[in-house]
Formats: C-alpha cells, sequence, structure tokens
C-alpha cells in the first residue's frame, strides 16, 4: 500500500464472503480496499486520517464478541459494522464504540450510499482516525512494534489489555498478556521521546493500560 493514495473506507471480513464482497465492490461509488484483520491493522501505519473501517460479519455471532472487535479496530479509525440486525447486538455495538450498525443484507445500493454519508461526515467534521500519532521516522523499524507504538501514543483513555492484544493478534489468537507487556516495556524509550510513559494496571489476568505525559500530568490518556 506504500505509495498509494487510502481508501475511503477498508473492509474488514470476519468470515469470507467473496459474492458479497464483489456485489458490495460493484455498487460502491467510495473508493474500497478488502483487508484481513492484520493488513487492516499494521496496513494501517502511515495513511491519511479519516478513514473509515467497515467490520462486515456474515455468521451472526455472539454480540460480546463482535463488540470486542469493535473496540479493537476502534483504536486505529471510527469503525462501522455490517451484520444481520439485531435489536441487543445494535446496542452492544454501539456501546462499543462503532460508529454505526448497518444490515447486511441491504442491497449493495443502500449499504454503498450509508456508507458513503457515514465518510462525508467524518470529513466534514475533521474528526481524525484514532492512531497516527507517532512521526514515521521514530516509530520501530518492526511492523506490530510501530503499531502498538502507534496505538499508545493516540489513546484517549484507559484501555483494557485484551482490545490491544487482539488488534496484534487475531480475534481468535491475540497476543498473549505476557508478550504484550514485554512489548510495552521496550517501546519505553520511544515513549519517553514523546513525553509519555505507559501505566498498567493489572488485576485478574488482565491489564488497564493508560498513557500520561512523563510530567505527571495526564496526558492523551485523560
Amino acid at each position: 500500500m506504500d505509495g498509494e493514495a487510502p481508501p475511503g473506507v477498508v473492509v474488514v471480513q470476519l468470515d469470507e464472503d467473496p459474492d458479497w464482497q464483489d456485489r458490495l465492490r460493484r455498487g460502491s461509488a467510495v473508493p474500497l480496499a478488502f483487508r484481513s484483520w492484520g493488513q487492516a491493522a499494521t496496513g494501517r501505519l502511515g495513511l491519511l486520517r479519516g478513514v473509515l473501517t467497515l467490520l462486515d460479519s456474515r455468521v451472526v455471532c455472539p454480540p460480546d464478541e463482535l463488540a470486542g472487535c469493535v473496540r479493537s479496530l476502534s483504536l486505529l479509525n471510527p469503525v462501522v459494522v455490517s451484520t444481520r440486525r439485531d435489536g441487543a447486538a445494535v446496542r452492544a455495538l454501539l456501546e462499543a464504540g462503532a460508529f454505526n450498525v448497518l444490515d447486511r443484507d441491504e442491497s449493495p445500493g443502500v449499504l454503498a450510499a450509508r456508507l458513503g454519508a457515514d465518510l462525508r461526515w467524518l470529513r466534514r467534521s475533521g474528526r481524525p482516525a484514532a492512531a497516527g500519532a507517532v512521526p514515521a521516522a521514530t516509530a520501530p523499524s518492526f511492523r506490530t512494534q510501530a503499531l502498538l507504538l502507534d496505538v499508545l501514543c493516540s489513546l484517549r483513555g484507559p484501555v483494557c489489555c485484551h482490545d490491544i492484544r487482539r488488534l496484534l493478534g487475531t480475534p481468535a489468537s491475540p497476543m498473549s498478556l505476557p508478550a504484550l507487556r514485554a512489548r510495552i516495556q521496550r517501546l519505553a524509550p520511544h515513549l519517553a521521546g514523546e513525553g509519555l510513559t505507559c501505566l498498567r494496571s493489572g488485576r485478574w489476568g488482565a491489564d488497564t493500560i493508560s498513557v500520561h505525559s512523563s510530567g505527571g500530568a495526564v496526558g492523551r490518556a485523560a
């Protein structure tokens, strides 16, 4: 993706559905890029802000599982979900931070029109993508480390480690907590270079992660 203009919408399918993908592509006037989970995460680095992520789920899964995916991808960009509509699921997804929830069974033209409307609203509002805080020249060369640093530097509040672990792995196989702790420790010099420090509060096998200014005042995680 180096040297390419960023797409309007990055589509991440949790379950492959080539027919739906082709119909959406043909019906959309908005530039779309279909990416795997890992490609959407690490490939996000260096793109312009304002990109929207469409998280598509063909198979009805427990709302809390899909909500967890929303929380993870929302660390990078605003997330719209396309799934089979269910009132309880819609509420859970919106509470998890979804920008919008669409019925994937609607016609491709309707879906594309709604995506276009969401994208235009984001661009008019000037709302930035969540990640994108670290200058490329100061980022680690290893892509998942660069992604983690980017996410940490742009946190706007405490987050559960599960949301970051899922992002750095996959929904089915998140990064282990010890591996995440070790990676954060190795990023300490990079964070210090940005005037930040990362704090972890561990409890019941999970960490709550926040980032503060090194001077002691709450920084971007406030």
